[in-house]
Order: C-alpha cells, then sequence, then structure tokens
C-alpha cells in the first residue's frame, strides 16, 4: 500500500505571535514561509504507517533559538498520525531562517492510495 504525504502551499503556513507582551514588527516572509513548507513536507515524506482513508491535520509548532522545530500541537483524533508527525518534525533544524517566538499552522494531508 503506498501512502502519499502533501502539505498545501502557498500562504498554507502561517504565523501568529506567541507573545503578545512583545509587540514587534517583524513577520515571516512569504518566501521563508514557502521554503519551510517545502522542508516539512520533506521530513514527513514517507511515513512508515498506513492510512486507510485520506486525512487532514493541522500541525502548530514554533522554532526555538538554535532554529529546531517544536511541535506545540497536532490537531488528529488517530494517535498514530500525532506521534508520526511529533517524531519526524520535533527538534529537526530548519535551513529557513524562521523567526524565534512565533508559532506556525501547516495544514498536513495524508492520503491513502488503497
Amino acid at each position: 500500500m503506498l501512502l502519499a504525504v502533501a502539505i498545501s502551499c502557498g500562504t498554507a503556513l502561517s504565523a501568529n505571535t506567541t507573545e503578545p507582551t512583545e509587540p514587534t514588527a517583524k513577520t515571516t516572509s512569504e518566501v521563508v514561509k514557502r521554503a519551510m513548507n517545502k522542508e516539512i513536507a520533506n521530513l514527513l515524506a514517507e511515513p512508515n504507517f498506513n492510512v486507510e482513508q485520506t486525512t487532514s491535520v493541522k500541525v502548530s509548532f514554533t522554532v526555538n533559538k538554535d532554529n529546531e522545530v517544536v511541535v506545540l500541537n497536532v490537531e488528529s483524533k488517530d494517535a498514530s498520525i500525532e506521534k508520526y508527525i511529533q517524531g519526524r518534525l520535533n527538534y529537526q533544524k530548519l535551513d529557513s531562517k524562521a523567526l524565534v517566538g512565533q508559532t506556525y499552522h501547516v495544514p498536513v494531508k495524508l492520503e491513502s492510495t488503497l
């Protein structure tokens, strides 16, 4: 059985400030968002489990001072999907220069080819 993981591109990756007490004019550029989308998609490629039906989840993460992904939340009712995404993304270093102190949200679509 084949399984494909797709991450919506374009403006699918959005950033919300996690520190409302520290207003900042800094935002993540669209170029960086697209690059982060691509990196996240690559990190989630080739899953090691079967998905019986196409599933969409929303992943929220931040980036620490070492430019590593820290998964904050995976909105999924399937524990194996949550574990897979957290295991593949947590503490993976990004090449893209994300803003520390931002929370990013990305939709992830896992497609079954059964």
